[in-house]
């Protein structure tokens, strides 16, 4: 006992500054950061734990009480049995084949090339790249306006980054009138603008909408655009619900819009796109600049994600690269499910006198309460917002959870929109089911009330039927009456029955002429098809050509290094060539760099600056605005002379086919999207396809003058190829190293005839070809293919001749530091496209069958 005593006065003597307080240690001294003031509650963690004390139906919390799609846990499965790597460490800011997928897959929605280690930053659910956005972007003292309604995150976030928010709300269009719609609430493009100072340092929105599922318009996010440009402000876009639209409701990506891709920090969810909230991941997608600030957050808080559900997230990414825009696609066939449950919950809402707002996309649907009448007994909730008390007592008293809305808005404005409560509608029907039965009873019950209540008060009752008995009157005051115009008169019903027999039998004649008449024109589609099939003038063979990208260090300038480009694509658009291939002469990179488009400079990416020339000159005018901003590669660009390629179009050209750009534009259910081909009409074509993809269209041979669009049909890009017999441009792939070239054909059955070009091969006069499908033409560098060769850890020949079934000398007499690349391709492909000629001479129609 005596040590126990001396220790205890040891312990006062070491730490007097600690007081014991009913049994609790406590320091004298304020134990935690101010920053946490006033962010301590959360509506999740009151709300959840109410619903699970009450066992209640949970329609509050975002989350599917269904399972993911099965290629998504299979892919899991496959994660975690795919040995000990998949159990360890990746890459802390995202596992490579997921930062790949998101790469690929989001380049051609935003419409710029995303650089996977640059651009991507993985984190623990969207919710951590909020609060790294937060941390890394917003500094004391700088304002984040935020637009309301807001995921409740947003607000403790900032202040916990020392920033001030600054609110600015969503409201209906007309004050007082019905509002049905999330569509119908608008932000004030004079309200936004007023809130922005000198110390604006980002706008954040949520779009599609939590809680009210608003879909922004391109026209309300292009006026979001102009004020961060204006003002140089950052756009921090929350999107986690990106693929769940509905009625024809188009989601835009604020980064894909022009001047946006540099200051927009657009934040993403594998649980909401693949129904797997439990698995944690998300992502953040922006301009290298910005990522690189977020990622030094990353690194100093969470570090790493789970490595098996990054995997499994990239192999959903990779399946749905492939079927996008197909019936196949989870993406299309998600909405399809949660639009049949969102017109369940509505309809259910609607029948016990609730007002729902019909929201355009997302998880959730709100609600009108204002109708609605409840005795609140629970006086711990007096002195709290109306919502908040309606939906404690639903949860209480009916065992159905809901969430207020009035906690995602801020003290100022929560007070206009304390009428409204939310519901996840993203549940199974059963679920669904519950819930309805909960509100129906108590729908009946309060009707019942209501009835005994006018019964006790025989006054109130008279009036309530004075009432009903006014209404109906003037409900048959309105009601149109039926009457005979001769009502004495007897019918003749034998008259009556053989006009009726001939009515039939004209009936039948008229149906029997349809028939013959849409047979008619079945035959002579079909006689027309047939003609056209026979009366093809197209090609099946393809050319392509591979280069190293170093042949820009040939030029001593920027300028000169953007003509040089422009003139290798003057001379394979000459030569009708279809596919360019720009490789690593270093062969330094042993990924893929498909895509990774950035900087430029005489000792920077010559690979990547000469692709991006040759895809900006191939595009046809009128479509570079939408798939070339500004960019560094470019500014140059106005030095080059144009290809005048058959598939770049003037306005009033006459051609079958068109180039165009899906626009986003709604679309009811069952018609096809509309593109614009770069005429005064857009086009209505066959599909409905992504906004912002490339197409190519065919036009319908009559078209109605008088209709405000034309009409067309979705092809592939071959088509104008093979079966107009047109030169359609070519398309730009980049390759790591000289091999890559061969393996990484876009081609089935890769290209069956290839040529090597050098100045030791053999003389090209006297060489043949046979027919072929698809033949490659290589070009070396300053050092020729040998240097490729050398450089390939792939290959283990030292002689370029073995790789090719022809080693040719194009131009003998004259070594490669006479002949430039670009001469060399124009004096190459004019020697071979005579024995291209010649080889396809006894093939009818220049053909040869695939």
């Amino acid at each position: 006992m005596g040590i126990i005593r001396n220790l205890a006065r040891n312990l006062t003597v070491i730490r007097p500054s600690l007081t014991r307080n009913n049994h609790k240690i406590i320091m004298s001294r304020q134990l935690h950061a101010s920053r946490t003031d006033g962010v301590d509650k959360n509506v999740w963690v009151e709300f959840t734990q109410l619903a699970a004390d009450y066992k209640a139906v949970n329609l509050g919390q975002g989350f599917p009480d269904f399972s993911p799609p099965k290629f998504i846990q299979e892919a899991f499965c496959k994660a975690v049995s795919g040995g000990p790597i998949m159990h360890q460490y990746t890459r802390a800011f995202g596992h490579p084949p997921l930062v790949k997928s998101l790469a690929k897959f989001f380049s051609r929605v935003v419409g710029h090339e995303i650089d996977p280690l640059e651009d991507v930053l993985v984190s623990v659910g969207a919710y951590q790249s909020l609060f790294c956005a937060f941390q890394a972007v917003v500094d004391e003292g700088d304002e984040v306006i935020i637009v309301e309604p807001f995921f409740d995150c947003y607000q403790p976030m900032v202040k916990m980054a020392g920033g001030k928010a600054v609110y600015v709300p969503l409201r209906p269009k007309v004050e007082g009138s019905a509002v049905l719609s999330s569509g119908d609430w608008v932000l004030s493009a004079e309200e936004l603008a007023s809130k922005v100072t000198p110390r604006t340092k980002a706008i954040v929105i949520n779009t599609p909408n939590n809680p009210l599922g608003k879909v922004y318009k391109t026209e309300e996010l292009q006026m979001i655009a102009d004020l961060c440009i204006k003002h140089d402000v950052l756009c921090i876009s929350d999107e986690v619900y990106e693929w769940l639209t509905y009625d024809g409701a188009k989601h835009v990506k604020i980064a894909s819009l022009p001047g946006m891709w540099e200051r927009t920090i657009t934040v993403g969810s594998a649980g909401k796109t693949f129904s797997a909230t439990g698995w944690k991941v998300g992502w953040a997608i922006s301009s290298g600049h910005i990522i690189k600030h977020m990622k030094t957050i990353h690194q100093n808080s969470v570090y790493h994600c789970a490595t098996a559900a990054q995997e499994a997230v990239a192999q959903g990414f990779e399946r749905e690269y492939e079927v996008f825009g197909t019936p196949e696609s989870y993406f299309q066939q998600l909405p399809a499910l949660l639009h049949h449950k969102r017109k369940k919950l509505a309809s259910c809402l609607e029948s016990v006198g609730l007002q729902p707002i019909m929201p355009e996309g997302g998880y959730f649907m709100i609600a009108d309460i204002s109708s609605v009448k409840v005795d609140y007994k629970d006086q711990s909730t007096k002195d709290e917002p109306n919502d908040f008390r309606f939906v404690k007592w639903l949860t209480k008293e009916k065992g159905l959870a809901t969430i207020p809305v009035s906690a995602f808005y801020s003290p100022e404005h929560s007070k206009e929109f304390d009428r409204y409560i939310r519901f996840c509608f993203v549940k199974e029907d059963s679920t669904l089911d519950a819930a309805e039965d909960i509100l129906r009873k108590w729908s009946q019950g309060q009707a019942q009330r209501n009835h005994q209540q006018a019964r006790a008060n025989p006054e109130v009752n008279k009036l309530h039927v004075l009432e009903r008995v006014k209404m109906s009157n003037d409900a048959a005051i309105k009601r149109p009456k039926i009457v005979s115009s001769q009502p004495d008169e007897r019918v003749d019903w034998k008259k009556r029955k053989a006009e009726i027999k001939e009515a039939r039998k004209q009936r039948k004649e008229s149906k029997l002429i349809k028939q013959l008449e849409k047979q008619k024109e079945q035959e002579a589609a079909e006689r027309a098809k047939l003609e056209q099939s026979q009366s093809k003038k197209g090609r099946a063979y393809t050319v392509s050509v591979a280069l190293p990208g170093s042949v820009l260090d040939n030029a001593q300038s920027p300028e000169l290094r953007t003509y040089l480009a422009g003139q290798i694509a003057r001379a394979c658009v000459v030569f009708c060539v279809d596919e360019i291939v720009v490789f690593d002469e270093q062969g330094e990179d042993v990924k893929s760099v498909d895509g990774e488009f950035k900087g430029v400079g005489k000792k920077g990416h010559a690979c990547i600056q000469l692709a991006r020339i040759l895809q900006y000159l191939e595009c046809p005018q009128y479509l570079r605005k939408w798939f070339f901003p500004k960019h560094q590669d470019l500014q140059y660009a106005g030095l080059l002379n144009p290809l005048d390629s058959p598939h770049h179009m003037r306005i009033d050209d006459e051609s079958e086919y068109r180039e165009g750009i899906v626009l986003e534009r709604p679309s009811k259910p069952g018609q096809g999207s509309l593109v614009n081909c770069g005429m005064r009409k857009d086009v209505r074509i066959d599909k409905q396809l992504q906004s912002g993809l490339r197409v190519t269209v065919q036009l319908n041979k009559r078209q109605n003058q008088e209709s405000r669009l034309y009409k067309g049909v979705v092809v592939a890009p071959h088509v104008p190829r093979t079966e107009g017999g047109l030169y359609w441009g070519y398309s730009v792939r980049l390759a790591s190293c000289l091999s890559a070239v061969f393996t990484e054909s876009p081609y089935e059955e890769g290209y069956d005839v290839t040529v090597g070009t050098s100045e030791r091969g053999s003389n090209m006069d006297q060489t043949t070809l046979s027919p072929f499908k698809h033949l490659l033409v290589v070009f070396g560098g300053l050092q020729g293919l040998e240097a490729s060769v050398d450089a390939d850890q792939n290959l283990d020949v030292t002689d370029p001749g073995v790789l090719f079934d022809l080693y040719l000398n194009t131009c003998p007499g004259q070594g490669s530091r006479t002949i430039r690349t670009e001469e060399a391709i124009l004096v190459t492909m004019s020697g071979l496209r005579q024995k291209i000629t010649a080889a396809f001479s006894d093939v009818s129609n220049g053909l040869l069958k695939s």
